[in-house]
């Protein structure tokens, strides 16, 4: 019962939406692991991102789309910044931007930023 009332209170915050039609979102939460992906819809080429997890301490973010296409990613504790430094874009689609590790989760987390 715990574990459903905080997956549904987790997919209540996971959801962020952005003015130009980028929508980022949580999945494959796994906090026994410490791991989780975010995904990302969007209709046009995304050069570069930025966002905050709290609930939770990043530890890292590597992989999927963003890592794909050549960018630089980094973290603290609170958010992940994905960049390219040759001015690469991430096309539009529907796809895994970044798998994140991350420790210390609470029993709500959120997108913000």
């Amino acid at each position: 019962m715990l574990r459903s009332l905080i997956t549904t209170l987790t997919l209540i915050c996971t959801t962020f939406i952005f003015a130009s039609d980028v929508e980022l979102s949580i999945n494959n939460y796994n906090p026994d692991a410490g791991t989780m992906t975010i995904s990302m819809s969007n209709e046009s080429e995304v050069a570069g991102f930025q966002f905050d997890i709290t609930g939770l301490t990043i530890t890292g973010a590597s992989g999927g789309t963003a890592e794909a296409n050549g960018y630089m990613i980094s973290v603290s504790e609170t958010t992940i910044l994905g960049f390219s430094l040759s001015g690469a874009t991430i096309p539009a689609g529907n796809a895994v931007l970044v798998e994140v590790t991350f420790e210390n989760a609470d029993e709500e987390i959120c997108l913000e930023n």
